[in-house]
């Protein structure tokens, strides 16, 4: 499972990636400050089943804090994309590739409009024409790869090869061209198929960041969504500042996002504090809100916890509920167990949800939050 954060150069990708992951990463008002695509580990956040089942989580995997599990999933940060990235302007290619080989992403846009269709300061630029702008660059490099397919073997076979290399499946190629009705390929059924890849295969969720700079960050969100993409209200920055602070034990962070001050501060400091406490207040945690907006609500990718016994929920070391993974839509139990090791799935007989106590096929497929015996 693999999200990219991406979109125009200089809008605070990289910082956001940051504040994610709490990784170091070059951060710079420039563009093009990230040339090489920085990976790291986010999180989604779902109810740990411990008070479901009556016991207490021992986490390995995915960490546990007041009843919420943070299950891992890797991010990706690309580089900034300029408009012409389809024709090789800027990175170019490079941005693209490494966007699209993401199962969904995250486009980051400057809500405060001061940062022009090139990654230049400016004033008052309207960030929904970046929304559009990624759009069509996208499109544009989807059809000129799907224009590339060879078709000797046939239109599914040549598109579904040509796209392997970002993840599109053979099924999924054959279930577009029937949709779309594509008896040949040419300009405008490649241009089709691209944007229906967009928007079925290749979803994008859009990062409304530097929300605090704006007065009325909702009518964006409006109009975000008139587009037809969900998005997240954010501040990149107020939120790195908020974790960074917390990591050093300076302050702590409950699950009503309400902040203790846990260590003498200057009033600078103090000030910055109670700015974020403020867009907490207002927005929830918005790492959390984008993360899980994006993994569970577009994706709809699933929580599950594998466990060997089926009564106690331990692994083979006493371990209480000890792993959580993020699990593709149609993932089966198979697919799980593959996931785990390759030799728990060569020998996988069945599995047992350990809710209801029924028995689930090799070919099943998972459910959110289920927790699973998997029987070998």
């Amino acid at each position: 499972m693999k999200v990219a954060i991406f979109g125009k150069t200089n809008v605070g990708k990289s910082t956001l990636f940051k504040a994610l992951t709490l990784k170091e990463v070059e951060i710079a008002d420039r563009p093009f400050t990230t040339i090489s695509p920085n990976f790291g580990v986010g999180y989604v956040t779902v109810p740990c089943p411990e008070k479901e089942f009556g016991v207490k989580c021992n986490p390995k995997n995915a960490p546990c804090k007041d009843g919420i599990r943070y299950v891992p999933v890797e991010i990706i940060d690309v580089a900034g994309l300029i408009k012409g990235a389809a024709q090789g302007r800027g990175l170019g290619n490079k941005f693209l590739t490494d966007a699209a080989s993401a199962n969904i992403m995250i486009e980051v846009i400057d809500a405060s409009g001061r940062t022009d269709e090139n990654g230049n300061p400016t004033e008052g630029y309207d960030p929904l024409k970046d929304v559009e702008l990624v759009k069509n660059e996208l499109t544009e490099w989807l059809k000129s790869i799907i224009l590339r397919s060879n078709l000797r073997e046939g239109l599914e076979e040549g598109i579904s090869k040509q796209l392997s290399g970002i993840q599109i499946s053979k099924e999924q190629i054959k279930q577009a061209i029937k949709d779309l009705d594509i008896k040949k390929l040419d300009e405008n059924s490649a241009n089709l198929l691209a944007e229906y890849i967009l928007s079925h295969y290749k979803k994008i969720v859009i990062a409304i960041n530097k929300s605090d700079l704006v007065k009325d960050p909702e009518e964006i969100a409006k109009r975000v969504k008139a587009l037809g993409y969900e998005s997240v209200i954010c501040s990149a920055e107020i939120m790195l500042m908020l974790r960074e602070a917390e990591s050093k034990g300076y302050i702590s962070i409950d699950k009503e996002n309400n902040i203790k001050i846990l260590k003498k501060l200057s009033s600078q400091q103090l000030n910055a504090i109670e700015l974020g406490s403020q867009f907490l207040k207002k927005y929830g945690d918005c790492l959390s809100n984008l993360m899980n907006k994006t993994v569970i609500e577009v994706y709809h990718g699933k929580v599950v916890f594998p466990v060997e016994d089926e009564n106690k929920l331990t692994d083979s070391n006493g371990n209480v509920l000890p792993d959580a993974y993020v699990m593709d839509p149609d993932s089966t139990l198979y697919d799980l167990a593959l996931k785990i090791h390759s030799d728990i799935a060569s020998n996988l007989k069945l599995g047992i949800d350990c809710k209801t106590k029924m028995k689930i096929g090799k070919e099943e497929k998972l459910k959110h939050l289920q927790v699973i015996k998997l029987v070998a």
